[in-house]
């Protein structure tokens, strides 16, 4: 593969993606595409407002790049949202993400999942394997659902027509207020860690972005504890992801 010099940036004004952005900015030239401008743009890089679900506009925004870090999701007060906004922003936004690549010549996309893409089924092993069985149900259906769909629509153009996609999936980001962070349950039976530090998730992106021997492939991006629910060591094997924010203060139980 050429070397990667461009990359662009969906969902640009995203919590995750202010880390993923201080993590690149210094290597790759980044153009930040979001329907608003972020807060703090870097000096070396370039804004352009993009709406996903506009074919016409994203496939203008990934002219001349060499890899889309693709962020767009709807995350915040999401439960009241209605199923044909996600359709639309994820699922429809992903499809276009993914053929704008291929017009434009992109090389690579890597496109930020999420560990709810493919919920692990009652009778899987722990720490779930991103190949392992699983299963949806009600809680969060309609985000999960939208998430697996957009890695089915980035596994299609990589066989259709060679576009390289790997899928990052962070567990529970820690900080984005979604959640109060991660406390040890009173009785551990199970790997229970399903948190992330934002941090690790860009270091994660950024191993994504450099590796010219995966192809396509779905990883954990979670903490790299004994404890976690999610398997992180393929990201390690595979990509040379090593999480350096742990939660060293919380035991961890399968220590």
């Amino acid at each position: 593969m050429a070397t990667i010099e461009k990359i662009l940036i969906t969902g640009a004004s995203g919590y995750l993606a202010q880390f993923i952005i201080d993590k690149l900015h210094d290597t790759y030239h980044l153009t930040l595409a979001d329907i608003v401008e972020p807060d703090n743009v870097p000096a070396n890089t370039t804004f352009i407002k993009t709406d996903v679900t506009n074919a016409a506009e994203i496939e203008a925004a990934c002219a001349e790049q060499d890899a889309v870090v693709h962020l767009v999701a709807l995350v915040r007060g999401r439960s009241d949202k209605p199923v044909s906004l996600f359709a639309d922003v994820m699922v429809k936004g992903t499809w276009n993400v993914a053929e704008a690549c291929v017009r434009q010549g992109v090389k690579k996309l890597v496109n930020i999942s999420s560990i709810s893409a493919c919920p692990p089924a009652p009778s899987a092993k722990l720490p779930y394997e991103v190949t392992d069985d699983f299963r949806f149900g009600r809680g969060d259906l309609y985000y999960a659902l939208s998430k697996y769909l957009g890695e089915q629509i980035g596994a299609a153009y990589h066989q259709a027509h060679g576009l390289d996609v790997i899928h990052v999936r962070p567990g529970v980001i820690a900080g984005d207020g979604q959640n109060p962070g991660p406390a040890a349950p009173a009785v551990v039976t199970d790997p229970w860690f399903v948190y992330v530090d934002p941090r690790d998730v860009a270091q994660c992106v950024a191993r994504a972005i450099e590796t010219e021997t995966v192809k396509y492939g779905s990883y954990n991006a979670v903490a790299g504890r004994a404890d976690s629910r999610f398997a992180w060591q393929p990201a390690k094997a595979d990509l040379g992801y090593s999480p350096e924010h742990n939660w060293p203060e919380i035991l961890d139980s399968d220590t």
